[in-house]
């Protein structure tokens, strides 16, 4: 895809020229930094200066051809923030009104009870939309916005008005419709948890300019984007597998992609359940040596590979298996001699390990 747009705003000009072919971009960035806006003049519903917009060889919007395909041209599929369903209808209607809007793109082959039940909405189909939640809202949205048949999905901070409670209930959602279906979708948000569990490139905007792009662990980890998250954005975030569950100690055991066994919080589910695990920067400890009479569950013995000095903070990127990054206090890193090369212990709580 080509995104290149040129737009006048009142605190700043937007100007973004990106290239990129992922399954899912998320446009990353502060609030006010023009994500909605780039967002808004991919699908049509805003005026550009200049520039191009081509999906898939399809030229959606061109300064230079004089080419500017009208919303309903474009097989867009758009979720925005609030859900901004039709309170008059029921949530079948709802539903039924993009099925009503098909197109030709890569979901055209999606079916009405595939969609229903992927995301699992069965039984909200008779329900007013008044009644609804915020998650089941925004299940809702995106069941319509898919059964258009859209060419491209784009959702706009789906998630921000959800707490993080229902955030991690609707993320296994998206992440199904992003591994079964293959539509692109462009997701805007800012918060690093939601990139690092969708998406498969990142780009990063503030005040209208791109300043990063790339795979997002890379692009997030980066000193020059480090230095402008908020203290407790530095998040790790794992796939595993669900090995064995523990009720009566209140723990589970899970198997990271590299092999790296983890405690986490009791988790029931079948064994081999794949999960999602989250760990802040913030609450993982480093030891030199192997501590011992602790109560934390995960004692991981490691290699500093790199130090990150950004913003009055360090970042260190450990390599156990995975790669840990773990934020510490510049005193931190004199007092215990850290350097790339060394041996680290990683001391990470159960309940630091967070099941998204």
């Amino acid at each position: 895809m080509i995104l290149k747009c040129r737009i006048p705003l009142a605190a700043f000009v937007l100007d973004v020229d990106a290239a990129f072919d992922a399954r899912v971009t998320c446009i990353f960035g502060p609030s006010g930094s023009g994500k909605t806006t780039l967002l808004d003049a991919t699908a049509g519903l805003r005026e550009i200066a200049a520039g191009e917009i081509v999906i898939d060889g399809k030229i959606l919007f061109s300064s230079t051809r004089n080419v500017n395909l009208s919303p309903q041209e474009r097989s867009i599929g758009y979720v925005p923030q609030e859900a901004a369903l039709f309170p008059h209808l029921s949530v079948r209607r709802n539903i039924l009104y993009g099925e009503g809007r098909k197109q030709t793109g890569p979901g055209s082959r999606l079916e009405l009870d595939h969609v229903i039940k992927l995301l699992e909405i069965g039984h909200l189909l008779d329900r007013p939309v008044k009644s609804l939640s915020g998650g089941e809202s925004q299940r809702v949205a995106l069941a319509r916005a898919l059964l258009s048949r859209p060419q491209l999905l784009l959702l706009d901070e789906p998630l921000a008005s959800l707490d993080i409670g229902l955030k991690e209930r609707i993320i296994p959602y998206l992440r199904r419709v992003r591994d079964e279906f293959g539509i692109p979708m462009i997701y805007v948000t800012h918060d690093p948890v939601e990139v690092l569990s969708l998406a498969n490139w990142v780009i990063m905007i503030k005040e209208g300019r791109l300043v990063a792009q790339g795979i997002p662990h890379e692009v997030l980890m980066s000193s020059l984007v480090l230095s402008q998250l908020d203290k407790d954005q530095l998040e790790n975030v794992f796939d595993a597998a669900l090995l064995d569950s523990d009720v009566g100690g209140g723990r589970s055991r899970v198997r990271l992609m590299s092999g790296q066994e983890l405690f986490i919080p009791y988790t029931p589910g079948p064994t081999n359940r794949p999960l999602q695990i989250g760990i802040r920067g913030d609450d993982i400890l480093v030891a030199i040596k192997a501590p011992e009479g602790i109560s934390a569950g995960n004692v991981i013995r490691g290699i500093v590979r790199n130090i990150e000095r950004a913003g009055g903070q360090a970042i260190l990127r450990v390599e156990a298996g995975e790669a840990f990054y773990v934020r510490l206090t510049y005193s931190a890193i004199e007092r215990l001699r850290l350097a790339a090369g060394g041996a680290v212990f990683l001391i990470i709580k159960t309940r630091s390990c967070i099941v998204l």
